[in-house]
């Protein structure tokens, strides 16, 4: 909004010079003066017999007196409320233009079926990632999922309600799951990110296993994320070995290399043993890269002074018949 326009109602009414409302106190002076003098400026006849006073007051005689009056002043108020250039203002808001840009990679190897996350791991990463989603209104945010092969699922987007439903289509066995490439998961994300001009550019991986596909090192895809300024945030979702009965050592995450992608971004690992553990990571990645983001709106102004003229002519031509025609004062 341009710093002329002052509001006094909020977003609906408002003036462009609203120094001119300060000249309302011209015709309530005026009519103060004029209540004050009225006593002595009246003509008066005197009767020999002064002792006889005679009070006439009705409602014709007040109306005779006032009423033109109250018009005059009520005219120069309205006149003066169209000077002030009152306008309506209609705000509308704007999508966002600015935040973080996220890519949630997601591990969709067969090992992710396990039920030491209630109710197996895969189904309880969908559902914080959602969760995460939603928290993030202003923030572009895409989704890679990985098994042998890694895929964009849904590229960098304000439309979280179609990322949610990316999110919840995806399925055990949608990329071929006997094997994990988080390298070549690592490369598709970074590749999409590369280009962004958000302030921050983040992935988010999620993974219950070590790398054991593809064509690009791991490390060697961080390193070239982090050279182009993205962070690398590292979630080990499984139980320890042996914890439960359905883990065992094939399991195992590969905690080091979680490590080292981690820090190569200047990102951190984590490690979550369930589903509470994996949901308090997010929520803990959520506020590390808090985005502080006011929606930006337009706001246009329509011009609203024409009634206030209208009302004052109103006004005047009002005041000017009742004078000269129905309430006309004999001296």
């Amino acid at each position: 909004m341009n710093a002329w326009v002052h509001s006094i109602l909020g977003d609906g009414l408002a003036f462009k010079h609203p120094w001119a409302l300060g000249l309302l106190l011209l015709p309530l002076g005026i009519l103060l003066v004029k209540l004050l003098r009225q006593g002595s400026s009246e003509r008066r006849i005197f009767y020999p017999l002064v002792h006889i006073k005679l009070e006439q007051t009705s409602l014709r005689i007040l109306l005779t007196r006032w009423l033109p009056t109250l018009l005059y002043t009520l005219t120069m108020a309205l006149l003066i409320i169209a000077l002030a250039r009152p306008v309506h203002l209609d705000r509308t808001q704007l999508p966002p233009t600015e935040g973080l840009d996220i890519i949630l990679l997601m591990d969709a190897s067969a090992s992710m079926q396990q039920k030491d996350f209630e109710p197996n791991r895969f189904v309880a990463s969908q559902l914080t990632a959602k969760r995460f989603v939603e928290k993030r209104p202003s923030d572009r945010i895409g989704l890679v999922v990985f098994a042998k092969q890694a895929m964009l699922q849904a590229p960098l987007t304000l439309d979280h309600e179609s990322l949610l439903a990316y999110i919840s289509s995806m399925y055990l066995g949608m990329i071929e799951a006997n094997y994990t490439a988080i390298g070549d998961a690592l490369g598709v994300a970074a590749n999409h990110l590369k280009d962004s001009k958000a302030k921050s550019k983040i992935i988010i991986l999620l993974t219950d296993g070590d790398s054991n596909y593809g064509t690009i090192e791991p490390v060697l895809a961080a390193k070239a994320a982090a050279a182009y300024g993205i962070r690398v945030y590292t979630i080990g979702a499984a139980s320890a070995p042996g914890q439960t009965a359905y883990s065992n050592q094939q399991d195992e995450i590969n905690e080091g290399l979680l490590l080292q992608i981690a820090q190569t971004t200047g990102g951190q690992f984590y490690r979550a043993q369930n589903a509470h553990q994996l949901a308090q990571i997010y929520d803990t990645i959520n506020e590390l890269e808090k985005t502080t983001f006011t929606p930006p709106s337009v706001i246009y102004a329509q011009d609203r002074f024409a009634p206030w003229i209208w009302a004052a002519l109103a006004a005047v031509l009002l005041a000017i018949v009742l004078e000269k025609l129905i309430l006309i004062r004999i001296p």
